[in-house]
Formats: structure tokens, C-alpha cells, sequence
């Protein structure tokens, strides 16, 4: 006999289609995944996995998996679960309500005639509170690349100018202007709050969201840097911008490649390092960020530490430069994995003429995940003990994931498929900065 999930609120008059949603809901929420399986119909596993964001999935996963992945990106965003809300159902459809500590959610339930058979959510991007529409406006770019076009928005500050004004650097994966992962836009946040504080922004398309680069030639240069200092060029020549006032702002990968494009552009007033790796190349000793990613208390079950293991042999390999230039490794041609090999972020950063805000994030659970924390707190000294240019900082912010979104730890990247907007304070703090680098 399967053990009922059904909360007090249960009434069985309701009918068996909401019966079931209700049930199904309370074990999802309650991290009771095995019973919440147990309510899917014959085909709901495999439909399950098929509807799961791909951008989201690391390897191959199962219904189970979905379902873990979906609640624990539902706790990053909102925090503890309080139970199931208002729940309608007719047909084929349903609709349920799930409560959380600091907010909700409405989830979509598809119903068959042997139970569930999928799970969905409607995110929405939400304009954060640290952005004031009518403090801006936006007009739409083109950036001479050289071989290609890319499309850029410009948000300039009210009022004539002349601005300071920032280039926005995508993350690894993110090819659109608004720096898009799932319902979250880290770059449109950024740019539209510094925007709202009197620093014109510029940001873009990146290469690869509508032209194909040859492997021979994928180069972090050719798929990053060299795009990124044409686009200094385009926002420097704007009208109301003061070309002697322009940064460059880059997250994760981003913010790896900053110092080589502020370097190589020549003319940079200072660099913006948003949560960028301090080593481009993955010590294969030290993967506690992989291990925690694939479970987030760290223990792994023996399917999953053989995978790691696995891992961990072809970041060997990429470590000890163990492949030719036209091998594929990881999904990637060497050409790739030399060009991280030939990065150096701290040492280019501390050679150049102009300042660095250097920023690390470490939203982790100590308690739950110290070797995380460790290995958060090692990446944040690497910045700090770093011989930086005069007027540089560094911070290390302990309450917010990888795209500076605050809330309950621990953070995972599927809490971005839910939405969420960067931290206000952390844009404050970037604006605060670049206005102080500006004005000296």
C-alpha cells in the first residue's frame, strides 16, 4: 500500500484528477521523490526527462533525477516548502499551487488515465527593484566585428552626457545580449541597473548566437576577447560617452578573459571582474565544485562517483595538455583548451594601468557543503592576495550563487530556471566603483 502525501486540506470530493495533483504535489514538495514517481502513468517517466530544460541537464538523467533538480532550484529561489496551495483540474490539465517561506509558484500538472505523466512551470523574467525605467533609455547597435555584425543595446542615463560607460562580457554558454539562463538575465540586470545610475551600458550578442567558428580557429580570443574589444571601440565612440571613462565588465568566463580585453583594447579606465575563475585551468585535485554539483550534500551515489572519477581523469588530461589541437575533448576542440592554458587573469590584471573591482560569490551551505566553501574561500584569496593596480578591490560576497542572485543556500544552476534578478546592493556596489574610478 503507498503511502499517502495527501495534506490536511485533502477532500476527496474534489474528485480523483485533483485527488492525484494534490498527492503528487505534497511528495515533490517534500522531497519525497520515489512516491512521486510512483504517481506518474506508464509514459510520465520518459515525458518527465523529454519536457526538463536541456540547458540544465549535466548528463543523462531520469524522472527521479527531474524531479530533485526542479525542487532544489525551487529552494534556491523561494526556501523551505509550506505546503500545497489551491489546486484546480479538469480535463487533461491542472494547475497547483506550491508555497515556499519567501514566495510561491504556480506549477502545471498534465493528467492521464494512469496518473501524471508531466510536470511544468511557467517562469517569467521580472524587471528587479534596482532599475528605474523611466532613469534610462535604450536604443538598439551594430558592432563591427570585422567578419560579422553583432547586435547590441545601449542603455544611456538621462541627460546629455558625457557618460562613463561599461561593456557587459557573457558567461560561458550565454549567447544573447541579455546574458539569458532560463527566465534569469544577468546582463540585462547589471546593465539597466548601472544605467539607472548614470553609467551608459553596452551590451551584445555574442559571436556564437548566429555564427559558426571553425574548430581550428575556437579560440577563447576569437569566441570572446577579440568581439568584446570591438565592442569597447562602438561604445567609446558614442556620442554621449567619455571615451576616456569606458570599462569592461565581465562575468565568469567573462570576467576571466576582462583583463586581456582591457589590456589588448589599451585604453580601459578599469575592469569589472564578476565571479571569474582565478586559474582557468580545473586542478583535477580539486573538484569539489563538481562533486557538490552533482549532489548537493556530496555524497555521491556509486553510478554517480563513478562518473566523477571519470571526470576527473579528462581534467587530468586537459591539465597536463595530454591532447593534439584537433581533438575533441569535453565537446571541444584542444585548439579551446590551449587557449584557457595560455590564460592568466590575476597575473594580466595586476599588469595593467588601470584599476580592477574583483568579485567572488560563495552562497554555499557550510554545515552541508564545507569542501565547497573551501574551495569558494581559495578562489576569493587568489584575488585578494594578488598584486592589483592601485584603486582596486575585491569582494567576496557570501549570500549570493553565480549570477549574484541572494537567497537561500545552497545555490544551484537550476534555480535560474525560476527566474530571479541580481542583488541590488551588488549593483550599488559596482556603481559605486566605476563613478569613484571615474570621477578620480
Amino acid at each position: 500500500m503507498r503511502f499517502s502525501y495527501r495534506d490536511a486540506s485533502y477532500d476527496p470530493r474534489n474528485g480523483p484528477d485533483e485527488a492525484t495533483v494534490r498527492e503528487f504535489a505534497a511528495a515533490f514538495g517534500d522531497e519525497a521523490f520515489a512516491d512521486a514517481v510512483e504517481l506518474l502513468a506508464e509514459d510520465g517517466r520518459d515525458r518527465l526527462v523529454d519536457s526538463f530544460p536541456d540547458e540544465f541537464q549535466d548528463g543523462r538523467i531520469d524522472a527521479d533525477d527531474a524531479l530533485g533538480q526542479y525542487r532544489r532550484g525551487l529552494h534556491g529561489q523561494y526556501g523551505e516548502f509550506e505546503g500545497v496551495g489551491d489546486v484546480t483540474a479538469e480535463g487533461g490539465a491542472a494547475t497547483v499551487g506550491l508555497r515556499f517561506a519567501d514566495g510561491g509558484v504556480t506549477a502545471t500538472v498534465d493528467l492521464a488515465e494512469g496518473g501524471v505523466v508531466d510536470l511544468s512551470f511557467p517562469p517569467e523574467y521580472e524587471t528587479p527593484d534596482c532599475v528605474d525605467r523611466d532613469a534610462f533609455r535604450e536604443r538598439e547597435v551594430t558592432v563591427d566585428a570585422g567578419d560579422v555584425a553583432l547586435d547590441g543595446v545601449l542603455a544611456l542615463p538621462d541627460g546629455d552626457g558625457p557618460f562613463p560607460g561599461v561593456v557587459l562580457v557573457h558567461g560561458h554558454g550565454i549567447h544573447d545580449p541579455d546574458g539569458t539562463a532560463g527566465a534569469a538575465k544577468i546582463l540585462r540586470d547589471f546593465g539597466q541597473g548601472l544605467a539607472t545610475r548614470g553609467i551608459a551600458t553596452l551590451r551584445y550578442e555574442k559571436r556564437l548566437a548566429e555564427h559558426e567558428v571553425a574548430d581550428e580557429n575556437y579560440t577563447l580570443d576569437a569566441v570572446v576577447t577579440d568581439d568584446a574589444v570591438a565592442v569597447l571601440s562602438t561604445l567609446a565612440d558614442a556620442a554621449e560617452v567619455s571615451a576616456d571613462e569606458v570599462f569592461v565588465a565581465g562575468h565568469s568566463q567573462g570576467g576571466m578573459c576582462a583583463p586581456r580585453i582591457a589590456d589588448r583594447f589599451g585604453d580601459a579606465a578599469g575592469v569589472v571582474l564578476l565571479d571569474p575563475p582565478a586559474d582557468p585551468v580545473v586542478d583535477p585535485d580539486d573538484l569539489a565544485w563538481l562533486r557538490y554539483s552533482m549532489e548537493p550534500n556530496g555524497d555521491l551515489s556509486e553510478k554517480q562517483a563513478a562518473e566523477f572519477e571519470d571526470m576527473r581523469e579528462t581534467f587530468r588530461r586537459i591539465a597536463d595538455g595530454d591532447f593534439d589541437p584537433d581533438d575533441t575533448v569535453m565537446g571541444y576542440p584542444g585548439v579551446w583548451h590551449r587557449s584557457h592554458r595560455d590564460c592568466d587573469p590575476v597575473a594580466t590584471a595586476s599588469g595593467l594601468g588601470a584599476p580592477v573591482f574583483a568579485t567572488t560569490t560563495s552562497r554555499v551551505d557550510e554545515e552541508l557543503q564545507p569542501e565547497l566553501h573551501e574551495y569558494r574561500r581559495r578562489g576569493f584569496e587568489q584575488w585578494r592576495t594578488a598584486d592589483l593596480p592601485a584603486g582596486s578591490r575585491t569582494e567576496r560576497y557570501e549570500r549570493v550563487g553565480h549570477y549574484f542572485q541572494d537567497g537561500p543556500a545552497p545555490w544551484t544552476p537550476v534555480c535560474l530556471y525560476f527566474g530571479g534578478n541580481v542583488a541590488d546592493y551588488v549593483v550599488e556596489d559596482a556603481a559605486d566603483w566605476i563613478r569613484g574610478v571615474a570621477d578620480a
